[in-house]
């Protein structure tokens, strides 16, 4: 779910023509492998938040919590196997990163994690490997590099695969009601990966070493589970609107994006109605940076059919950014 404020912008398209300067090769050189290096800094950031969740969780739970929670040993044998792909990627994008030239851009930040049970660190995975996701499908497009592009899908794969493991081998649901992924920008992730970082190396500067123009958008706080068509309430700092703003939740899962206005609480908090299903048209381009006021945020829609038969009354088992 993301918020934004409704206005109209009027363009006028004008004819220009421009002088091409030249630039010579070593210069575009530098360029490139400066915006590539910030461009797998960027990737490394998301990999090494969850390396960091699966090894500071898996370090809290033992095989026996996980008996206990009722799982089988292939679950946290499986999450121990997602663990070890995250730092294979974190040590490939260093190990890039360095032989761009910038081997202290690849340092890594502290974070901690909302998790005290087993039930806690499955369904927070959940949401991460949809995070990884729909990050590496929203990246794929500013990549510069075929060498990078190719191994982005590579992981993009295995990501996909784990994100599949959970919700039908771990939490027993059907498979997610989506024909697309759906992809984040840039500051998305940014924002979202931003919650749980607490301190990064001394002398960090971000626009130094990520892609340039990273905002950090404000804190959207929504329900950990939703169900279509329910009134929910979120809460958000109103640092980027004014009362005179119209301000609306776009709901988006694959291509499809939704959007719906806010109806104030008198506790400042806002409400709105979850869509029984998302079908509207579009890529999310009417959600744009420079109307965000707050999020995007993780809305999972609970199961359509548990393993086994049970029917849901609920008609979409997926997730909504």
């Amino acid at each position: 779910m993301k918020l934004f404020r409704s206005f109209t912008l009027l363009a006028a398209l004008l004819p220009i023509t421009l002088a091409a300067p030249t630039v010579s090769s070593a210069r575009r050189d530098a360029a490139s492998d400066d915006y590539n290096s910030r461009f797998l800094v960027y990737a490394l950031s998301l990999e090494q938040l969850v390396f960091a969740f699966y090894d500071s969780s898996l370090s809290l739970l033992s095989a026996d919590d996980f008996r206990a929670a009722g799982h089988p040993d292939y679950v946290r044998r499986g999450y121990e196997q997602i663990r070890k792909t995250y730092q294979d990627h974190s040590d490939y994008l260093i190990n890039e990163i360095s032989n761009l030239g910038d081997p202290d851009a690849a340092g890594h930040c502290d974070y901690a994690f909302p998790v005290k049970t087993t039930e806690d660190f499955i369904n927070l995975s959940e949401a991460m490997q949809a995070l990884a996701v729909s990050t590496f499908a929203g990246a794929l497009e500013h990549s510069h590099s075929d060498k990078y592009t190719t191994a982005f899908g590579e992981m993009l794969g295995l990501e996909a695969r784990y994100a599949t493991w959970i919700s039908t081998a771990v939490k027993y649901q059907d498979l997610a009601d989506m024909s697309f992924e759906s992809p984040l920008k840039l500051n998305d992730t940014w924002t979202i990966a931003g919650g749980y970082v607490t301190s990064c190396p001394p002398g960090t500067v971000p626009d130094d070493i990520f892609p340039k123009g990273l905002n950090d958008w404000p804190i959207l706080t929504v329900p950990d589970t939703v169900r279509p068509g329910e009134s929910i309430s979120i809460s958000f700092p109103n640092t980027l609107y004014t009362a005179e703003d119209t301000v609306f939740a776009g709901f988006m899962t694959g291509m499809n994006t939704e959007s719906y206005p806010l109806v104030g609480n008198a506790d400042g908090s806002f409400s709105v109605t979850v869509p029984q299903n998302i079908v509207g048209k579009g890529d999310g381009s009417s959600v744009r940076d420079d109307k965000m006021v707050a999020g995007p945020a993780l809305l999972m829609m609970a199961p359509n059919q548990e393993m086994g038969g049970a029917e849901s009354a609920l008609k979409s088992n997926t997730w909504s950014w």
